[in-house]
C-alpha cells in the first residue's frame, strides 16, 4: 500500500511506503515536540538556536532518498528537540552548573568541608558547625572568633559538604538560613548577583528563606525544583533514597517534579502542613496533610515519630550518628515506633529505647549494630 505525502508548492505527489508502527510513534513525537517548542516560554535567542538546528538537520537529509526522508528527518528532529529543548527549557542556568559541582563533591569525609570559589577547602571540626556570610559574600564568619575571606567575582559558587555524623547551619548573604543535615551537600552562590536566587541540595536541609519580591528563590535537587515564596520548609533528597520529599511549615512553595520530561513535568503548590513525595521510579507525585514536626524535628536535636517504620528510623539514626545499623528484612517488615528520640543522647541510649518499645534486641561491635528479634548470641 502506498501513501501520498503532499509537498508544498509542487503539483506532483511523492509516494512513500506506509510508516511502520515505530516510525508512526516517532512522527507523532516529532509533531508534539515541534508544537511544544512553538509555545515554550524560552528566550528568543534559544528558540532561534533550536529552530536553526532543526533546519540544518533537514538540509543535511536532502540527499537521502525520498522514501526515507520523512522518517530520517523525524528521527533527527525528535532527538534534537528532546536533548536541546530539555536542556534549554528545563536545565539551563545555575541549577545545572550547581548539580555538576555537587556530583563531583566527595561526601566521605570525617569533617565538614567548605569549598570556596577560589577552590580553597576549609575544614570545620565541630559536630555542629555554622557559617554566616557578609552581604557581599567575601567575608564568612565561622564562629564568634573565627572568620575567613574569599575573593568573589560575580556569581561564583561555594560548596558545603556535611558528612554523616555532622550538621551545619548556613546563613547566606540575603539572610536566608539553612540547616543542613548529616550526609548532605549544598551548593550556593557566594553572593546572589543574578535575577534569581538559586541553590542546589543533595541530602536534607531545612530552609528559612528571606523574602525578596524582586529575587525569587529556588532550590534544585536531582528530581525536583522548588520555588519559594518567603517561607520555611524541609527538603529530603538523599541520593540513596528512593523518594524525594518537601514539607512546608509556613508560607508557600511550588514544586516541579519529573522536570527532565517535556510532557510529564508535574507541578504542585503546597500550603502549610502539606508534604509532597515524588517517586522517580514511577514518576508519581503525591501530596498529603501531615504533622510537619515529624519531618523537621531533626534540626532541633530530636526525632518525633508516629507509627514510623523502624527501618526508616534506623536509616536516619545511621546517618545522624555515622554508625552501621543492620536490621533483618523479616524483622523490619511490620515493626513501627511512636515517640520522641533525643538525638543529644548516645546512640546506645537511643537503641535501648527502641528495644524497650519493640520486640528487638541489639548487639554492638565497635560502630556496627545488629538488631534482631529475641536474644542475640554474642
Amino acid at each position: 500500500m502506498k501513501k501520498k505525502l503532499p509537498r508544498k508548492g509542487k503539483s506532483q505527489d511523492a509516494e512513500l511506503p506506509e510508516l511502520s508502527p515505530e516510525d508512526q510513534k516517532t512522527a507523532e513525537a516529532t509533531r508534539q515536540l515541534m508544537q511544544h517548542i512553538r509555545h515554550e516560554s524560552l528566550p528568543v535567542t534559544e528558540k532561534t538556536y533550536l529552530w536553526t538546528r532543526v533546519e540544518e538537520s533537514i538540509q543535511q537529509k536532502k540527499h537521502v532518498r525520498l522514501n526515507r526522508l520523512w522518517y530520517s528527518v523525524a528521527a533527527s528532529v525528535a532527538i534534537l528537540l528532546l536533548s536541546g529543548l530539555a536542556y534549554f527549557s528545563l536545565n539551563r542556568g545555575a541549577g545545572t552548573a550547581m548539580q555538576q559541582i555537587a556530583s563531583a563533591a566527595v561526601i566521605d569525609t570525617e569533617v565538614t568541608q567548605l569549598v570556596l570559589a577560589d577552590r580553597r577547602m576549609i575544614s570545620l571540626q565541630e559536630q555542629n558547625s555554622s557559617l554566616t556570610y557578609g552581604k557581599n559574600g567575601s567575608h564568612i564568619r565561622l564562629d564568634s572568633v573565627t572568620a575567613i575571606d574569599q575573593q568573589v567575582l560575580g556569581q561564583e559558587f561555594n560548596t558545603l559538604i556535611v558528612p554523616y555524623g555532622k550538621r551545619s547551619v548556613v546563613t547566606l548573604t540575603d539572610g536566608t538560613k539553612i540547616w543542613v543535615n548529616s550526609g548532605s551537600k549544598l551548593v550556593y552562590p557566594a553572593q546572589f548577583t543574578s535575577a534569581d536566587r538559586e541553590v542546589y541540595l543533595e541530602g536534607q536541609a531545612y530552609f528559612a528563606v528571606t523574602h525578596a519580591e524582586d529575587k525569587p528563590f529556588f532550590v534544585h535537587t536531582k528530581n525536583m525544583k522548588v520555588q519559594v515564596f518567603g517561607t520555611e520548609f524541609d527538603i529530603s533528597a538523599y541520593a540513596d533514597d528512593q523518594l524525594t520529599s518537601a514539607v512546608l511549615v509556613n508560607g508557600s512553595i511550588e514544586l516541579t517534579a519529573n522536570q527532565q520530561s517535556l510532557f510529564k513535568a508535574q507541578k504542585r503548590k503546597l500550603k502549610p502542613g502539606m508534604r509532597a513525595v515524588y517517586n522517580p521510579g514511577n514518576t508519581s507525585l503525591n501530596v498529603e496533610q501531615v504533622n510537619v514536626t515529624e519531618y523537621v524535628s531533626w534540626k532541633d536535636g530530636y526525632l518525633l515519630n508516629n507509627h514510623a517504620p523502624l527501618g526508616e528510623i534506623l536509616k536516619k539514626l545511621s546517618r545522624y550518628y555515622k554508625v552501621d545499623i543492620e536490621l533483618g528484612e523479616a524483622d523490619s517488615s511490620t515493626e513501627t515506633f511512636s515517640g520522641s528520640l533525643d538525638l543529644q543522647e548516645d546512640i546506645t541510649h537511643v537503641l535501648d529505647i527502641l528495644s524497650a518499645a519493640t520486640s528487638l534486641t541489639y548487639h554492638q561491635t565497635e560502630r556496627r549494630f545488629v538488631l534482631r528479634k529475641g536474644t542475640i548470641t554474642q
